[in-house]
């Protein structure tokens, strides 16, 4: 007990604690979940392995769905009730010499006219009315043509559509022709099955490393795949992984999402 009588002094510090306690709790909001984009490239084609799986799962994965060919309309119908995000995975031609039934009936050559490519753009995003977007499938050949690839990116931000690059050759030319055609860039940042690494383990592994990626820059796009390059093991991964994440600090977006918070310039 305190004397009678003495004066009571009150430290600064104790002071300023109980001004803290007494400010809005609105002052200690949580800092923003960073986001994870998990883009999964070939929906529709004849090989199944994952596809169930992840379009009946409750993770928010972006599903790139190649037009004309076997499951395009099944997978498409089936993403969109599922409220997955959907893009187009444009078939476009390799650097190397392939045989023409990996590409689909419609595919953009190497040394495509610009009005040609972009009505071929067209005519497979017809199939895919809901379609935020689009990629490239296979494409390491003509994402090397610089003027090829601005023709991709006009097409794109004059349709409020965004175009992301898979990053599948050291070569591209995509992140010049952003910039050429003034139009927002969104790069693949890890692959789920590099070198055609697609255990389970690896996959988990690589999942991670794009938590490393969104806590340096606020966001991270994964890019894996069903059928044969992914299948079931990635299916499995992506599902785990989104089980045991963090909700409150880490995001999976739609990647329409991320392309949104470059274009409303929250990121520089």
């Amino acid at each position: 007990m305190l004397p009678i009588n003495k004066p009571v002094f009150v430290s600064k510090d104790i002071s300023y604690c109980l001004n803290v306690a007494e400010m809005p709790k609105e002052s200690f909001q949580k800092p923003p979940a960073k986001l994870l984009a998990i883009v999964v490239d070939d929906f529709g084609g004849y090989e199944r392995a994952g596809v169930d799986e992840l379009l009946e799962s409750d993770v928010p994965i972006t599903c790139a769905i190649m037009p004309f060919v076997d499951n395009t309309k099944t997978d498409y119908e089936k993403a969109i009730n599922n409220k997955k995000e959907v893009i187009l995975h444009m078939p476009m031609q390799a650097h190397v010499r392939l045989p023409e039934s990996w590409y689909g009936p419609v595919y953009i050559t190497n040394y495509e006219s610009t009005d040609s490519a972009t009505e071929k753009l067209e005519k497979c995003l017809a199939e895919m009315p809901e379609a935020k977007g689009f990629n490239i499938h296979i494409g390491s050949g003509a994402s090397r043509n610089q003027e090829l690839m601005k023709a991709m990116y006009d097409y794109s931000s004059s349709h409020d559509l965004y175009f992301l690059d898979s990053r599948t050759n050291l070569g591209d030319k995509c992140e010049e022709a952003s910039k050429m055609s003034n139009s927002i860039y969104l790069g693949r940042d890890v692959f789920l099955e590099p070198n055609k690494n697609k255990s389970y383990a690896g996959v988990i592994s690589r999942l991670n490393q794009t938590i490393s990626v969104a806590d340096e820059n606020g966001y991270a796009i994964a890019i894996g795949h069903v059928g044969a390059e992914g299948g079931t093991n990635t299916a499995r991964a992506i599902i785990d992984f989104y089980k045991s994440l963090d909700k409150e600090k880490y995001n999976v977006v739609p990647l329409s999402s991320i392309y949104d918070l470059i274009k409303s310039k929250n990121f520089k």
